[in-house]
């Protein structure tokens, strides 16, 4: 029984992507766990939006500044500058209890392409320039952690400055002010079936934006929602917004064995290779999980995988 039990291990991990796939009996599961917010130089997710395009964010560096190490994320295909999305930061950091997406460069482009549209219209065939004064980079709270049902706080409040200047000239200044809230919830914890696989533990957060401009001496106030579902030691799951819906498709997170990039599928778990160009299907992955449920027993490691 152990033996067969081993070789159905070893014949699912051969065919399920590449050849060069197998079980590790050799890392401990506390190992393979990623952070409760993966942040490892090397984690990767790729995500598909409801038109099927897909997406990717990796963790490319680290660096420290005054204290604090911050991580930069890289997306394919790049953001445009003047795409202002909070969820997608180009830098970003993780404490004890707390991680904090960096959105002052954005902020600042976003609002330079929105008044510079609005002056646009009240100006046509005017040279203008929009100069925005420089914010000090504010940080959005993402949550804090552990997260728990009904925990809300303040994720950003942001107040941006600036001038729309008519013809280059000095004395030809409009003033103009934006104020961007941001407050996020936690509304449930429940199980998420995704593309990927079935995740047992995820968090359902809402995000409510307010976003006031003053311009022309008149204020225009507009609304968002943005909701995401976390799942720990993986990371964002799904993406809901008034005009997209966008799902986790594929994930890997470095391992410190052999130099190589491996799959997790979430503690407790087995882990395995992981070829970039495969994505498990939902019926292979709940099959993996089964095998690997018992493997995980015979080979020493904890039982049941998430």
């Amino acid at each position: 029984m152990r033996l067969t039990a081993l070789g159905l291990c070893g014949i699912l991990l051969l065919f399920g992507c590449s050849n060069d796939e197998r079980a590790i009996p050799t890392e401990s599961n506390e190992q393979l766990i990623p952070n409760y917010f993966p942040n490892a130089v090397g984690s990767r997710w790729v995500y598909q939006n409801a038109d099927g395009t897909r997406w990717t964010r990796e963790v490319t560096d680290e660096r420290a500044s005054q204290g604090d190490a911050y991580r930069s994320f890289a997306y394919t295909p790049p953001l445009a500058e003047t795409e202002f999305d909070y969820l997608k930061p180009a830098v970003y950091r993780v404490t004890q209890n707390q991680v904090f997406f960096v959105t002052g460069e954005r902020i600042e482009h976003y609002v330079q392409n929105q008044v510079s549209k609005a002056a646009q219209d009240e100006f046509a065939g005017l040279e203008l320039n929009v100069a925005v004064v420089p914010i000090s980079h504010p940080e959005l709270v993402f949550f804090q952690f552990p997260l728990t049902v009904n925990a809300q706080w303040d994720a950003l409040n942001v107040k941006v400055n600036g001038n729309i200047i008519l013809q280059n000239l000095a004395l030809l200044q409009i003033p103009f002010e934006v104020d961007m809230r941001v407050k996020g919830a936690v509304v449930s914890e429940g199980s998420l079936e995704t593309p990927t696989r079935v995740f047992e533990q995820v968090y359902q957060i809402e995000y409510q934006t307010e976003i006031r401009q003053l311009l022309f001496s008149e204020s225009e106030t507009r609304h968002y929602s943005q909701t995401v579902w976390f799942a720990p030691h993986v990371g964002i799951v799904k993406i809901e917004t008034e005009r997209d819906v966008t799902e986790l498709i594929g994930y890997t997170f470095p391992r410190a064995v052999g130099n190589r990039t491996y799959l997790g599928l979430g503690p407790p778990a087995c882990a395995y290779y992981f070829n970039e160009n495969c994505y498990f299907k939902r019926q292979q992955t709940r099959a993996l999980q089964a095998i690997l449920r018992h493997c995980g027993t015979i080979a020493g490691m904890p039982n049941g995988v998430a």
